[in-house]
């Protein structure tokens, strides 16, 4: 009787020691994770486009699309901002294509 007792009584640690262990787990970080290395070039692409955009849109300002092409280039921020480079990306070039400006990143 005293050993199935100890048997059960170590089972029981075992398996509460499991499920403490599995409990102290930290929960998923809600800070922004490290950047790797793909999307850091695709943040330096968006911003050499939006500094590109901006650059041409003092000389080009006046294109039939270039409302639009404004419209484009802050949506086209917001995505790059939201860690949605590709999108980003995308915006922000038909923006400078908008212009008549050959985007450059």
């Amino acid at each position: 009787m005293l050993m199935r007792t100890s048997i059960v009584t170590g089972i029981a640690a075992i398996l509460l020691s499991t499920a403490a262990l599995a409990d102290s787990t930290p929960a998923a970080s809600t800070a922004k994770p490290k950047p790797t290395q793909t999307s850091q070039k695709m943040a330096d692409r968006c911003s050499a486009l939006e500094t590109q955009f901006d650059q041409a849109i003092a000389t080009h300002g006046n294109v039939t699309k270039a409302a639009a092409a404004k419209s484009l280039r802050a949506k086209g921020a917001t995505l790059c901002n939201s860690n949605k480079q590709a999108n980003g990306i995308k915006n922000l070039q038909q923006a400078l294509k908008d212009l008549g400006v050959k985007p450059n990143a």
